[in-house]
């Protein structure tokens, strides 16, 4: 994780590189979004960029999740940047929009990264979740 994003609290998630909106909170966490889409240099975009911060110091760690729009990542692009991908998550059936997710535990920033398959379109990679163990 980007160590400015890694270091963000409540207090200054205004000075991020992305401008995030508060969208919803409960007693222990703000959940942000950033609207606008980021273009890659490939003509891909990353959308629905969440970020979860907790409210208090030590809490938990910031989780940041985003799409991938445009060009299609397989799960044999992921693994040749994160060969120790594993599969952390299924689906089970119950809903269409379930997803298979494949996680790169603990690199050296102590970040864990997974990556998910929706099971419409299961070759594709549709979202990236990235926290922090603390």
């Amino acid at each position: 994780m980007n160590p400015v994003v890694k270091k963000l609290t409540v207090d200054d998630v205004n000075r991020a590189p992305l401008a995030f909106k508060l969208i919803n909170q409960n007693e222990y966490i703000n959940l942000y979004q950033v609207r606008e889409k980021v273009k890659l240099e490939d003509a891909s975009t990353i959308t629905d960029i969440e970020l979860r911060l907790s409210k208090s110091s030590g809490g938990m760690a910031p989780f940041l999740r985003f799409s991938l729009n445009g060009r299609c990542f397989t799960l044999s692009d992921v693994k040749k940047h994160y060969h120790d991908a594993k599969l952390s998550n299924y689906p089970r059936g119950d809903s269409e929009n379930e997803t298979t997710s494949y996680t790169s535990f603990s690199d050296m920033d102590k970040n864990e990264i997974t990556f998910s398959f929706n099971q419409k379109k299961p070759i594709c990679l549709t979202n990236v979740t990235i926290t922090t163990i603390q």
